[in-house]
């Protein structure tokens, strides 16, 4: 298990199997590689999400749907189908491409778990373990031009604060529940963003509403009402991911994910 100590530059909180300080990035003189955790292989769906959930990764920015048939373009997922496991890509175009369809479950999910990776390797994240660097170059100390950089970079970094978190509740003010007129729906705005479920699926979707005039006639409230029929939103997995995606902006590496480096006209 990993331990936690202070930065002896920032003074913020870093984690023993963390090599950088998530919050000035200075190399952390008291890592320890957790390479049990690093090289664990999920081979069901449940661990699959296990692994994805304790990485604090945003699936639903991602576009990963880890066991749900999810119908919509740009997608990769995974889903239990009777006795067999399906592995899929939805492209651009919202055609489906197959990656894997039969009764493997650990040979399903290393599939979508290997996809995985190399989508975050793509993009500079290592949530397996950075690649072997040449040299003892990782384990120096920080030279005085580092510090000084990293000194202005917190000074920059809490000059931004009060201005980031006025933006965030301007983009979050309108938050709440949601009816609209001849739709069964019910539907929860989350900053920009529409998610909806209905009587059926105890789920939230992404989906835009299609409504008249403006969209604030319709609210109906920041609390839930389990009169609606449908679960409670701040409850679900979908909240869950797009909480915790929003939750650490300044060190989440996540947070730059942009799904339009993916090549979605591709089969795999």
């Amino acid at each position: 298990m990993a331990s936690t100590s202070k930065c002896p530059y920032c003074g913020g909180t870093v984690q023993s199997n963390e090599k950088n300080c998530p919050h000035c990035n200075a190399i952390n003189e008291s890592y320890i590689e957790d390479t049990e955790r690093q090289i664990f292989q999920p081979k069901t769906i449940d661990e699959l999400k296990e692994y994805c959930a304790e990485r604090g990764m945003p699936l639903l920015r991602m576009h990963f749907f880890i066991g749900e048939n999810y119908q919509e373009p740009k997608a990769f997922g995974i889903y239990q189908d009777g006795d067999h496991f399906v592995v899929y890509k939805n492209k651009a175009d919202g055609s489906r491409a197959i990656r894997y369809q039969g009764p493997d479950e650990a040979y399903a999910v290393n599939e979508l778990f290997q996809k995985l990776l190399s989508e975050c390797h793509n993009r500079g994240i290592y949530p397996d373990g950075e690649p072997a660097t040449k040299g003892t170059a990782g384990k120096q100390k920080a030279s005085v031009g580092q510090k000084i950089l990293m000194i202005v970079f917190m000074l920059l970094m809490f000059a931004w604060i009060p201005i980031a978190i006025t933006v965030s509740c301007v983009k979050h003010r309108n938050d709440g529940y949601y009816s609209f007129n001849n739709d069964n729906r019910t539907y929860y705005r989350y900053g920009n963003d529409w998610y909806y479920s209905d009587t059926v699926s105890s789920d939230w979707y992404s989906g835009t509403p299609i409504y008249v005039g403006d969209y604030e006639d319709y609210y109906v409230g920041k609390d839930y009402d389990s009169d609606w029929g449908v679960t409670d939103f701040k409850s679900s997995d979908t909240y869950d991911d797009l909480t915790s995606s929003d939750s650490d902006s300044s060190s989440s590496s996540y947070d730059s994910w942009d799904s339009g480096g993916t090549d979605w006209s591709s089969d795999w």
